[in-house]
């Protein structure tokens, strides 16, 4: 691919080529990964993201805990990107993503947080969706909070083009489960 934007069209083709059956099949896999890892590790605070399209669906995780305190974004600014987070009930926001209808956190108070992407390679680096929002908030997230990629298998283990920049997630989940790529902090 020449350009980053010639990359994310071919990466989102891609991901929409798959079968709707498939996408949630393994979207109801990985929540099984992640409540496993969250009982495991005794989290109960997750950044979590609402789907857009045929990204991956966390709905049945949200679903399954109640009882768990879940963040989603709200875009409070394009320029520069920045993200608000707060809890449900979510509402429709920029792009007719749903966003919580308050959201007064600039950096979610959460133990893990779930980062969508188009597609990951083996360090953690990603290409989203170009505007930055993702890449400015793991700049400025604490070092406790267990960062990790979350999409179909398809969209991991990739060439991405990094630049100063982009930020690295700590961890990959996807259908096949979760693996860590670097000690946490």
């Amino acid at each position: 691919m020449d350009t980053k934007a010639e990359l994310r069209a071919h990466l989102k083709a891609r991901r929409e080529a798959l079968s709707a059956d498939s996408r949630e099949i393994w979207s109801a896999a990985i929540s099984g990964h992640l409540d496993h890892l969250c009982r495991n590790r005794r989290i109960t605070r997750l950044g979590a993201f609402w789907p857009f399209g045929p990204e991956i669906d966390l709905r049945p995780a949200v679903t399954a805990h109640p009882d768990w305190l879940w963040f989603f974004p709200r875009v409070a600014s394009t320029q520069p990107p920045r993200l608000v987070w707060g809890t449900e009930p979510l509402e429709k926001g920029h792009w007719g993503l749903l966003e919580p209808a308050l959201a007064q956190h600039f950096l979610p108070p959460v133990q893990l947080l779930l980062v969508p992407g188009l597609a990951f390679d083996d360090e953690g680096h990603r290409i989203g969706y170009g505007r930055g929002f993702y890449d400015a908030l793991l700049a400025k997230l604490p070092e406790d909070v267990l960062t990790v990629g979350v999409g179909f298998e398809v969209q991991m283990h990739l060439p991405v083009p990094v630049e100063p920049h982009d930020w690295p997630v700590q961890a990959l989940l996807s259908e096949r489960g979760f693996r860590l790529l670097r000690t946490e902090a």
